[in-house]
């Protein structure tokens, strides 16, 4: 038996709406990134995927069928759905200290600051690039700027609706 921990938003995975203590199975063979339900043995390799917004849910999930490894990423072909985890206890498995989270990779070092909505309200990188984002009561994202000048604005309606987009550089 093999576990690992799946990302969602809301649930959906390509258009597939999992519930807890559910099994799930597709006819066939999983094929990697194309056909199956993918999932990561360690929970920080699921934001390369699924990167944490209001909506992100993590799972864990039991494999129980064919399945197959490439890099950081499995899919198989049956799969049981063991518990949500709670934003609690996954900030503490991403590390996530005072809503934010820092990733350092190979190339680059990256800084996302959350709102208490999870919203990611700042993104920075090594590099010198960042990113500041705004949401209206409903986690819509209504504006945000970025430091190479470029922002964007949106207006949406009382059921989440883009109403209108302006978009632009300082």
């Amino acid at each position: 038996m093999k576990t690992g921990f799946k990302a969602t938003y809301n649930f959906v995975c390509r258009d597939h709406k999992f519930e807890i203590g559910q099994t799930y199975e597709l006819p066939g063979n999983p094929i990697p990134c194309e056909y199956g339900f993918h999932y990561c043995q360690d929970p920080i390799n699921v934001l390369g995927y699924y990167p944490i917004k209001h909506s992100f849910r993590l799972l864990e999930i039991e494999d129980l069928g064919e399945s197959i490894t490439e890099g950081n990423k499995s899919v198989t072909n049956k799969i049981r759905i063991i518990r949500e985890i709670p934003k609690e206890e996954y900030y503490q498995l991403f590390g996530v200290i005072n809503n934010e989270l820092i990733i350092i990779a190979e190339d680059c070092t990256y800084k996302r600051t959350f709102d208490e909505n999870n919203n990611i309200i700042r993104f920075e990188d090594s590099s010198g690039y960042w990113e500041k984002i705004e949401y209206d009561e409903n986690n819509n994202e209504i504006y945000s700027e970025r430091s190479n000048g470029y922002w964007l604005k949106r207006t949406c309606d009382t059921n989440n609706n883009c109403l209108k987009t302006e978009s632009g550089w300082k």
